[in-house]
């Protein structure tokens, strides 16, 4: 079975049958990905369902199964079809500025817990631009499994250059659908997620390809995927919860066991965003901008923080 990981609470979990020590799924729920609020597993919990969250975090934490982190991230935004919003809007307010702020924040910071000695630690990362794809699918509906081809085909031509650090949040335009399967489709059951692919055989010097899938969050995303009081707020937020489970996560899109390639992971309750699903916070990056994040699970606190 492969997890895979969305954000805000919906996680894609595939399971193969027979498999004693795969990775369990909960009731409509995957690792690793985001929910819609009006999702059993999506935001706002009440307070039996936070408790329960909360007290089996505290008690289990995310435990470490060995598998890989990023480091030093590196943030190369990606934008499917056109009209993507919040890419070239006058900053702050525009993607870019947003990832190269949260990478560059004490916000940041607090994955430093989660480095290790065998894993190696986690520093502040960078943002390295934006492409605009082209030749992507077409269609208003989208599977992960053409997005996984597609990307395959760019580190073949060359036009992504992937490294252990690399980090790639491909941004949807509206009106673009993604299905993760027949009853799982973003802004319906999910707001985001992010996945692994190896691309070992393609001898481009690293194992494993990390992105992220981010649907435009208006439509019928709006008022789902975050309770902020902008669409761009929100969609930062969403953004932030991929991008740490991303660092601190990598290769969950792989994992079929409790063991590597799975790295933090809390069972049952998920990744470092999926304990804390839908918690807004606003923090200040190292330009004294503010932005709107989701809070994150910090073993170190024993509680969900925005540093």
């Amino acid at each position: 079975m492969a997890i895979k990981s969305l954000a805000l609470g919906f996680l894609a979990l595939v399971a193969s049958a027979g498999n004693s020590d795969a990775l369990p799924v909960l009731p409509s729920r995957i690792p690793g990905v985001a929910y819609m609020t009006n999702h059993p597993w999506g935001e706002p919990l009440n307070a039996t369902q936070t408790a329960t969250l909360i007290k089996a975090a505290t008690s289990g934490k995310l435990a470490n199964y060995g598998g890989p982190v990023i480091n030093n991230v590196e943030v190369t935004l990606l934008t499917w079809g056109t009209g993507v919003n919040y890419v070239s809007s006058a900053a702050p307010n525009n993607l870019p500025t947003f990832y190269a702020g949260v990478t560059n924040s004490a916000y940041y910071d607090m994955l430093a817990q989660y480095g290790t000695s065998s894993q190696g630690s986690i520093g502040r990362g960078t943002y390295k631009g934006t492409i605009a794809l082209s030749g992507v699918p077409s269609g208003s509906s989208i599977t992960d499994a053409q997005i996984q081809t597609y990307l395959k085909s760019l580190v073949t031509k060359g036009t992504i250059k992937p490294n252990k650090n690399s980090y790639y949040p491909i941004h949807f335009a509206p009106g673009i659908t993604i299905a993760l399967s027949s009853s799982d489709s973003s802004c319906s059951t999910f707001c985001a997620y992010h996945g692994t692919i190896d691309i070992s055989s393609l001898n481009v010097g690293t194992q494993y390809l990390f992105y992220g899938v981010m649907p435009d969050q208006g439509g019928a995303c709006a008022g789902g995927c975050g309770s902020a009081s902008s669409t761009f707020k929100n969609l930062c937020s969403v953004s932030s919860h991929e991008l740490f489970e991303a660092v601190t996560d990598a290769a969950v899109g792989l994992a079929q066991t409790y063991g590597p390639p799975l790295a933090w992971y809390n069972n049952p309750n998920g990744e470092i965003g999926d304990l804390c699903n839908a918690q807004q916070a606003t923090i200040t990056d190292a330009n004294g901008q503010a932005w709107t994040v989701q809070k994150q699970w910090s073993n170190s606190k024993a509680a969900c923080a925005s540093s």
